[in-house]
């Protein structure tokens, strides 16, 4: 799969993840875990909103189902980084090919995950600057 075109990069970040890996605190980590992914979570809306969602004809299969890659969009969160997936191996295997399109079987690209963070870009660094800095506030007043 391809790396993602669109990423929001925080200053100091790299210093933060070392402090917390030199830290050993098991606390701070499941913080900076839940910013990351309350920051994440703000795209995931938006990302199932513009999602394409398909159309059930009378000559389709009976098995398809439209709207599995919309239901399909997660956010995965860590200490490190937080990202907005869609599809998987499994249930939604096209969600690649829709997404980054298909050339060879005429699938054009439709990059619904990176409008939605384009749009809520703002909001999300917004989220993440007031929560890391009230979870460090908190953790040095201690």
């Amino acid at each position: 799969m391809a790396d993602s075109a669109f990423t929001v990069r925080v200053e100091g970040l790299d210093e933060l993840k070392r402090a917390l890996r030199q830290l050993k605190d098991s606390d701070l980590n499941k913080a900076v875990r839940e910013v990351n992914k309350a920051a994440a979570e703000i795209v995931k809306p938006e990302a199932r909103k513009t999602a394409p969602s398909g159309h059930r004809s009378r000559k389709d299969n009976k098995r398809y189902k439209p709207g599995k890659l919309e239901k399909s969009i997660t956010v995965l969160a860590s200490a490190n980084s937080a990202v907005v997936k869609a599809g998987s191996s499994s249930r939604v295997p096209y969600a690649g090919a829709i997404h980054f399109g298909f050339p060879r079987r005429h699938i054009r690209p439709n990059r619904f995950l990176f409008r939605a963070m384009a749009r809520t870009s703002d909001q999300v660094s917004e989220t993440y600057e007031r929560e890391i800095s009230e979870v460090l506030r908190d953790k040095l007043e201690k």
